[in-house]
């Protein structure tokens, strides 16, 4: 529940920052929504079953630790970088530096509850499920990150020459996860901030 609360305060942020600039939602094309896209390969945990009022199972938990600690791995990557350019910035930095925090929280939730499983004998389920989680985000991440190219390409008239040479950046990028980058998406640790989402979820009404 903290954990869906953090993401609807996150969209709230975008939204924000896009109507500060005139700007209204749309709808995100199919081939680049990495969730849906994700939850059809039958990779973690379906949204039908989060929302059913009925009780998730020992092993649907699990699912969903380890499907979530693929996906944060990610998550946080992506918003270190974007505090790395951005975080400075007079609009975006505040978002940017909240986001990532957060995605670092949920991270450490992850890896804290899986190790606490893990130790109840749930080790090889674990560890299978991430290995199978972690395959699959790499595969479907580079084919999002292909969809999103082509279609900022297309908004912003790109030359042939330049999506040609972001289509084999991203090809790279896939060819060194699958070889070894995968790892780092199955790997536990007991993180430095325990009980990262204790609480209820701050609200962002300074961004909103």
């Amino acid at each position: 529940a903290r954990h869906g609360a953090d993401e609807d305060k996150h969209g709230r942020i975008f939204e924000a920052l896009l109507r500060k600039r005139g700007l209204k939602p749309v709808e995100v094309p199919p081939d680049t929504d990495y969730t849906m896209l994700l939850e059809r390969h039958g990779i973690g945990l379906a949204h039908d079953k989060l929302r059913a009022d009925r009780p998730l199972t020992e092993r649907d938990i699990i699912t969903y630790l380890a499907h979530s600690r693929v996906t944060e791995q990610r998550a946080s990557e992506q918003m270190r970088m974007l505090l790395r350019h951005f975080g400075d910035h007079p609009d975006l930095g505040r978002a940017v530096r909240m986001i990532s925090h957060d995605e670092d929280n949920h991270l450490a939730y992850c890896h804290e509850e899986l190790l606490r499983l893990a130790y109840q004998g749930h080790g090889r389920t674990i560890q299978r499920i991430l290995r199978e989680s972690a395959l699959a985000e790499i595969r479907i991440y580079r084919d999002v990150s292909l969809a999103v190219m082509a279609h900022m390409g297309r908004v912003l008239r790109w030359s042939a020459a330049r999506n040609a040479l972001l289509a084999a950046g991203i090809h790279a990028l896939y060819a060194w996860e699958r070889a070894v980058g995968w790892r780092r998406m199955v790997t536990l640790e007991m993180p430095e901030r325990r009980d990262a989402l204790g609480g209820p979820a701050p609200r962002a009404t300074e961004l909103v």
